[in-house]
């Protein structure tokens, strides 16, 4: 028997399931752990498709009837469980699970405050107290376990302690310390290192008709598959001109032009403004990698390497490691809602002064 011959995997997290399924040691409850967009949701759904799957070829075989209703969340022995805020709908929830099931590594569109309630808690432990509807194991996948409420994480605690038989937990999370001692010592940790290039080129491409190089992309996401998906929704070439001209407002004093661009994006949504952050600490890490003479092939702009080259001559005295302080300040304030127009106004006054005197009379950027 094979298994896990159909998924995108790290090779340390496939040939541990591996081993456990064939020697029939799986643990009651695993913490699936590690940095966002590692592929650890869509590695729970593919564990609970292998404990149930028919074939007796290769599992899970992504083909078989089992197979196929866990991929649509709709098998009566696997329950995918994660945070939402009290004001979804019925009807809003079923949307995001029916975009998890398009594209089970891209992020959940969770819109307001995140909670995972005792309600949905105590739903779970009045299931658990049946056998699996079929001859198989019956799965809990919780995703952003660190949502729980200390009322439900108290309530699911005693479920940990007394598990069913042929009941498999999973829960995940990005930090394995957010999740409370009781709950954690309770359950085997399993980290998700980073996918690499040539692993999230073959992800995108199976859900995604992609024609044009993603590894700029993929640096700037950080390896981080959910970005992967997200920027590529996001017009992302759109994103790195408005960085491109920002800069070059910034280099030349231009603070007309610097107020335009901003109200450009005065209506975009939070995460655009964010990404457009993300971008701009990419082109200023780029700048740092140039002074340490990395290899050009692993710069994140390496598409604009002759504007990049320019831009680091002409301010020999750049002070990177502050103005990468100053953008993720200015990250972080957005992201606890501060006004991103102010903010980013105050930003780029505080880049001009970081930039240093400029050496020749070329373009910036």
């Amino acid at each position: 028997m094979e298994y896990f011959s159909e998924i995108i995997l790290q090779k340390q997290i496939k040939d541990f399931f591996t081993r456990s399924i064939e020697n029939d040691r799986l643990a009651h409850a695993y913490l699936f752990y590690g940095g966002e967009g590692h592929g650890k949701e869509a590695f729970a759904l593919s564990l609970a498709k292998a404990l149930n799957c028919q074939s007796d070829a290769t599992r899970p075989c992504n083909k078989c009837a089992n197979c196929q209703r866990i991929s649509h969340f709709n098998h009566p022995d696997v329950r995918f469980i994660f945070p939402v805020s009290k004001q979804l709908k019925p009807e809003q929830i079923k949307n995001i699970v029916q975009a998890k099931v398009k594209n089970p590594y891209a992020a959940l569109p969770i819109p307001g405050s995140k909670n995972i309630s005792i309600d949905a808690i105590r739903d779970l432990k009045s299931e658990a107290k049946y056998g699996a509807f079929e001859n198989g194991y019956r799965v809990v996948i919780i995703s952003g376990a660190e949502y729980m409420s200390r009322e439900a994480a108290n309530s699911f605690l005693k479920l940990l302690e007394e598990p069913p038989e042929r009941f498999l937990i999973i829960l995940i999370t990005e930090s394995l310390h957010a999740i409370i001692d009781t709950i954690r010592s309770r359950c085997q940790p399993v980290y998700f290192p980073e996918f690499n290039d040539e692993q999230i080129e073959r992800i995108v491409a199976t859900y995604e008709p992609v024609e044009t190089d993603i590894k700029p992309l993929i640096r700037l996401a950080r390896h981080n598959v959910k970005k992967v998906f997200a920027m590529l929704h996001a017009s992302y070439a759109e994103q790195k001109e408005w960085v491109l001209e920002f800069l070059r407002a910034i280099a030349r004093e231009n603070y007309f032009r610097i107020n335009e661009l901003i109200e450009q994006i005065r209506k975009e949504s939070q995460d655009y403004v964010l990404e457009l952050l993300s971008i701009l600490t990419g082109w200023f890490q780029d700048a740092l990698h140039l002074r340490i003479a990395l290899p050009e092939s692993q710069l994140v702009h390496y598409d604009q390497l002759n504007t990049l080259k320019n831009f680091t001559d002409s301010y020999p005295d750049l002070q990177v490691d502050s103005i990468i302080q100053s953008i993720e300040n200015a990250y972080n304030a957005i992201e606890s809602n501060a006004h991103p127009v102010l903010t980013l106004f105050n930003l780029a006054i505080e880049l001009h002064d970081l930039f240093g005197p400029r050496k020749a009379l070329k373009e910036a950027t």
